[in-house]
């Protein structure tokens, strides 16, 4: 059986075309191409990797309908560093896709610096998060949006609800800097789309508290 196409639109009859809708940018086919390569077999939110990445970009296309094609590669390879060395990954993406493609997977990949040390030093995490560019912090924040409701999704389908928020102690402990991710990002972006983060991070901190 052929694998499911996740850039394939999820109505045979869409009313307007996706970011992924073909046809695509050039840019925006290399980086699929290698995305797929490089994320096969890695898991994301309970999915393949590829697949989290299509719906990153899906969900901010929603929101921002007119998404620099870089920006939307960028997104399909937010997550290879992960996966591949950076000298590969610099030569690659730049060579296929672009300087300013690479420049905002480093900027999307490096946004976990400022996450990580959100607990211990959050007035150095917020002082990087207010360098973002706003496209990129539109594009983490539809990466948010995405992996939050995720887990909140979860939440609502478990079997055992007593037992889901105290095996997900790493989501638990990232909450506030969800919260201030968005305070310091929702003023530069689509109204709805920091809307929606709201919601989810909203959502969070009620099913946790």
């Amino acid at each position: 059986m052929t694998s499911p196409n996740p850039t394939r639109p999820s109505s045979p009859h869409p009313t307007r075309r996706s970011v992924l809708t073909r046809p695509r940018s050039p840019v925006i086919e290399h980086a699929l191409g290698i995305a797929r390569d490089w994320c096969a077999g890695q898991i994301i939110d309970g999915a393949p990797a590829l697949g989290h990445a299509v719906r990153v970009a899906l969900t901010l296309g929603r929101h921002l309908p007119a998404v620099p094609p870089e920006l939307t590669a960028a997104i399909l390879l937010h997550d290879v560093l992960d996966y591949r060395g950076s000298d590969l990954v610099d030569s690659t993406i730049a060579r296929q896709c672009g300087q300013r493609t690479l420049t905002m997977v480093w900027l999307m990949y490096g946004e976990h610096t400022a996450m990580d040390s959100y607990g211990a030093a959050p007035a150095m995490a917020l002082r990087r998060l207010e360098r973002l560019p706003d496209l990129v912090a539109a594009a983490l924040t539809a990466d948010k949006i995405v992996s939050v409701g995720y887990v909140l999704r979860g939440a609502q389908h478990t079997a055992d609800p007593a037992a889901y928020w105290p095996a997900r102690r790493p989501f638990l402990d990232l909450v506030p800097y969800l919260r201030a991710f968005h305070t310091a990002t929702a003023h530069r972006i689509p109204t709805t789309l920091a809307g929606e983060l709201d919601t989810l991070v909203r959502d969070a901190e009620t099913a946790t508290t």
